[in-house]
């Protein structure tokens, strides 16, 4: 396992001003969590840099796994335009113990497509609500063995007004305290919630966290709704799926909201850079 130094400086090493990465702390967090449930292969959403892509690959052979994929939505990172996505993980981690697969255009619907399953997954994509727990309940259908989920990001909603990251902290909320696990790494920022919950209690957390105020701008459009309500309906059953389907339409976004909250948000990216 790697100290909090070893992995300090790896990750000084790498960073970069702006990528909104995992902290050393919080790494050492995730580094202790793949060491307790020792996951044969691992799903992360969200690969952005890959900064955090080559640390889980790191610990998941420590930990005696073999696999690590990896979804971005994107082929370009975000923070600097000219290198692909994924770019840092074969920096972070050289070893071929662990095969690491990086899936880019693709997000959490497209798992069928992808070599699954997994035993254990990291959200780190999308924060607005509701994506995180969208992302958890299409991760849920393809995990097997200690099906943990963690989560970053628990205090972006305080952190970073203007990002309206509440996500994370909708789902933290509405799962009992038995099934979820903070850890005060960087302030109370990292969460994992344990799915080896009965059925019933995990539809009834997604379906209080859909039903809360979405912050999620713009709204969800039509396909990515019906890829959605299918998927909810196949792995939760009709009830959740169709409430799914009214919080779309009770969060709808006209296209004048729209263009107004887009000039607002690059004002207030100005504001916070």
């Amino acid at each position: 396992m790697l100290t909090l130094e070893e992995i300090q400086d790896l990750h000084a090493a790498h960073v970069q001003p702006g990528f909104g990465t995992t902290t050393p702390d919080e790494l050492l967090f995730l580094q202790s969590t793949i060491h307790r449930f020792k996951p044969k292969r691992f799903l992360e959403i969200g690969t952005a840099s890959g900064l955090t892509t080559g640390f889980i690959a790191r610990f998941t052979e420590d930990a005696g796994g073999n696999h690590v994929t990896t979804l971005d939505t994107d082929t370009r990172f975000f923070g600097d335009h000219s290198k692909p996505v994924g770019y840092l993980a074969s920096e972070i981690y050289s070893g071929d113990a662990v095969k690491v697969h990086i899936e880019t255009g693709k997000s959490s619907l497209d798992l069928s497509t992808v070599d699954g399953p997994w035993d254990m997954a990291f959200v780190d994509a999308d924060h607005a609500h509701p994506w995180p727990t969208l992302d958890t309940l299409a991760v849920a259908a393809h995990l097997t063995g200690p099906r943990i989920v963690l989560h970053h990001d628990l205090q972006l909603f305080r952190r970073h007004l203007w990002f309206r990251g509440t996500g994370p902290r909708a789902l933290f909320n509405e799962t009992p305290e038995k099934f979820r696990h903070a850890h005060p790494a960087n302030g109370w920022n990292m969460f994992y919630i344990d799915l080896n919950m009965p059925d019933e209690t995990w539809s009834e957390v997604a379906a209080n966290a859909l039903c809360m105020p979405w912050t999620a701008r713009p709204s969800i459009s039509r396909r990515t709704r019906d890829r959605f309500h299918t998927m909810i309906q196949t792995n939760n059953g009709i009830g959740l799926a169709n409430l799914f389907s009214e919080t779309v339409r009770l969060n709808r976004w006209s296209l004048a909201r729209r263009v107004i909250f887009a000039i607002r948000f690059q004002l207030a990216k100005m504001r916070n850079p």
